[in-house]
């Protein structure tokens, strides 16, 4: 299965394609979101933003970690925008739980 997005021109997104291609563990959370704990942070300069929508990509600061959200949620004011999935997300609903996941450039 293949699932493609883009990543936006932050420092965070360049930060964490500097370090593609990459296979990260993601786990479901509450049903809207997969995330995975990156290794080592990333450079987080913001812009902060809280007006989370289905398909964007998100780094957490405080847990060091990237989340897909696939699910309508509300948000936390700590979420920086990475990118976006841009293909159909009801795939995420067909996921295990728990999934090793490659993420490359295209």
């Amino acid at each position: 299965m293949v699932m493609t997005g883009t990543l936006n021109d932050t420092q965070v997104a360049r930060d964490f394609a500097a370090t593609l291609p990459v296979t990260l563990p993601w786990f479901r959370n509450a049903g809207i979101e997969y995330i995975t704990e990156l290794p080592e942070p990333l450079t987080e300069t913001g812009p902060f933003y809280t007006d989370v929508q289905p398909g964007d990509i998100v780094y957490y600061n405080p847990r060091d970690s990237i989340t897909i959200i696939y699910e309508e949620t509300s948000s936390v004011p700590t979420l920086t925008e990475m990118g976006e999935i841009t293909s159909d997300l009801s795939v995420f609903e067909d996921l295990p739980d728990d999934a090793d996941m490659l993420v490359e450039l295209g």
